[in-house]
């Protein structure tokens, strides 16, 4: 966590994948801009592009992202690299990664030109998998990557960690969660996972629906562990991975571990004070 920094010029992000939004968005454009150009904010809009064609323009100094926490996660993992910090505007239904666009949207554009808001930094998940053509397939995730079931059947799986010698093999499931931090208060608490504050330096490892045979129901691991997952009997129990929104199935084995970039989230400094327990809150919702 660390303080802000005077913003010039800004990329309006939006989901493009639904249509019937388009009006939303367009609203939502025709509120904030002006404010940000009040304050001598250059803004150029990316809305519309496909998360994998997404481009700024040199000298961006941040993605100003108008949705809800679906529209975070769909954009943040894949622009990671970018290195270029996010500030959300919550026009969704969640909106727990978001700033609330309500109230006065002047003075939002004051500080976001000031750099009156904090930057919160969080891992990232990164799966590279193999299916059983031979087929690369990689995918990141800011909040959990996790495998599960094709077929009536259970996943049968091997999972071995790297860096910290442990092998749980082989495991009977319907799949495995790993999350981060941010994560830990989504899918994975609502199947028996365990809640971590959200800037702990780990990863959680969560069995879904495992049998009775596997020794844990979930584990918090180092944040520099590496996870190997070797799918056994592959044709017959089909396994496929899901990060953020992606999948691929017909995975023979997959390898998942944190990437080397951090996502920046910023938030206003009356959010920013209460973010570990808005997460919590949600958790309990």
């Amino acid at each position: 966590m660390f303080g802000g920094f005077p913003v010039r010029k800004c990329a309006v992000l939006a989901d493009p994948r639904d249509p019937t939004k388009a009006r939303e968005i367009q609203k939502a454009m025709d509120e904030v801009v002006p404010h940000l150009e009040a304050q001598g904010i250059e803004v150029y809009s990316q809305i519309g592009i496909a998360v994998e064609y997404v481009k700024p323009e040199p000298g961006t100094d941040m993605f100003l992202v108008l949705g809800g926490d679906g529209t975070m996660i769909h954009f943040a993992g894949r622009l990671s690299h970018l290195e270029i910090p996010f500030f959300g505007l919550n026009y969704g239904n969640v909106g727990f990664m978001m700033n609330s666009p309500r109230g006065d949207l002047a003075r939002h554009a004051r500080n976001i030109a000031r750099g009156h808001f904090i930057q919160w930094e969080f891992p990232v998940l990164v799966v590279r998998a193999t299916d059983l053509r031979g087929n690369l397939h990689e995918g990141v995730g800011l909040n959990d990557i996790y495998l599960q079931r094709m077929t009536p059947q259970s996943c049968k799986v091997n999972i071995t960690l790297v860096r910290y010698p442990l092998k749980i093999n082989p495991v009977l499931c319907d799949g495995v969660i790993v999350s981060t931090p941010l994560g830990s208060t989504a899918y994975s608490y609502n199947v028996t996972g365990t809640m971590t504050a959200i800037n702990a330096p780990v990863i959680s490892l969560t069995p879904v629906a495992a049998a009775r045979s596997c020794p844990v129901s979930s584990i918090i691991l180092p944040e520099d562990t590496t996870i190997l997952f070797d799918i056994l009997e592959p044709e017959k129990r089909q396994v496929q991975v899901v990060s953020d929104g992606m999948s691929h199935g017909g995975l023979v084995h997959a390898e998942l571990s944190v990437s080397d970039a951090r996502i920046r989230l910023c938030f206003e400094k009356e959010y920013s004070d209460n973010l570990p327990m808005r997460f919590i809150n949600k958790a309990c919702l």
